[in-house]
């Protein structure tokens, strides 16, 4: 017990290290945990559960915790194969990771040793970076598939359903007033995006019960930046001032597909850009948002939201941000 209390304690200080430096503990997949995670999450683990997301890129820390949640509630159950041993399907520890048996040895193929201790499934630190490895090997890495990701983890629609409800509850949606500086307000939509990350697709949707189509997704995060954007991608192309080269882009950044690629009025896909080449998006229907490419053959340009408003006519405005929220 000694040594799993250490191990907890070993990466909280390597957390406060980073912080200490500069450096955010949810650079990818992160952001600000809510009040109820706050409450709910023990302090010791949720700084493990952020640095462990991180290692995958695409990982929201939050679904990470959520299945700390939903498996032992972090720990904390007491039942057989949470401390030692393992359950009646062969998992075990605070992450429920197979040992043997019905669950298979996924400890075995997937372990980290995360605080160079030997690993353990038994100590929270090497189990919640384990289950990090598990599921960015299996859908997570760069947010391909996080539902999938979590579907083989337990291999259960209402697990799924399960683990993304309280995921939700867990990133702090808190967002920021009309006028806020444009640094902010794009960093902030990109956040929102980056913890939608595995919510299903459908038509029309724009956040209900956890559903987006590509313009819904786009249109509810740069709420949380404090403008408000039209509804259609079509629409959104006019939000904003044209960047004109790729080179140019930056994170915030939104970008269009069209049919035609000369004729604006085919605009039929948006997707938020992120950096390094990559965007998140509400692809299609059967699909989840996903961290994928943004330059492909159908792509039309992008829009800066933050800067000034470009009219439908093509003409220049001297729109600022503030004006654009409306």
């Amino acid at each position: 017990m000694v040594k799993l209390l250490f191990g907890v304690f070993a990466a909280v200080f390597l957390v406060l290290g980073l912080m200490a430096l500069g450096l955010s503990t949810s650079l990818i997949g992160g952001g600000a945990p809510s009040p109820d995670a706050q409450q709910d999450i023990p302090p010791q683990l949720l700084p493990v559960y952020q640095t462990a997301a991180d290692s995958c890129p695409g990982l929201p820390w939050s679904v990470l915790a959520a299945i700390g949640k939903v498996e032992t509630n972090h720990g904390r159950l007491q039942a057989p194969g949470v401390t030692s041993g393992a359950n009646f399907a062969g998992a075990a520890g605070p992450m429920q990771i197979g040992i043997g048996g019905k669950a298979g040895n996924t400890f075995g193929a997937y372990a980290v040793d995360a605080d160079g201790g030997g690993a353990s499934v038994y100590n929270p630190v090497d189990a919640i970076f384990t289950a990090a490895n598990y599921l960015c090997q299996n859908g997570a890495n760069k947010g391909a598939d996080v539902a999938g990701a979590i579907f083989a983890y337990n291999h259960a629609d209402w697990y799924v359903t399960k683990v993304l409800a309280i995921a939700s509850t867990y990133a702090a949606s808190q967002g920021l007033p009309a006028g806020a500086p444009a640094e902010e307000v794009a960093a902030a939509a990109v956040q929102f995006a980056y913890s939608e990350l595995g919510k299903p697709y459908k038509w029309g949707a724009t956040g209900e019960l956890g559903f987006y189509d590509c313009s819904g997704l786009m249109l509810r995060a740069y709420e949380k930046g404090g403008i408000t954007l039209p509804r259609t991608s079509r629409q959104q192309w006019y939000a904003g001032a044209r960047v004109w080269q790729v080179s140019q882009m930056l994170p915030g950044d939104l970008v269009f597909y069209a049919y035609n690629t000369a004729d604006p009025a085919t605009i039929h896909h948006v997707g938020i850009y992120i950096g390094a080449g990559n965007m998140i998006d509400a692809p299609y229907t059967g699909a989840n948002v996903r961290i994928t490419p943004f330059l492909r053959g159908d792509f039309i340009g992008a829009v800066r939201p933050t800067a000034a408003q470009v009219p439908a006519d093509g003409t220049t405005a001297a729109t600022t941000a503030s004006t654009v929220a409306g």
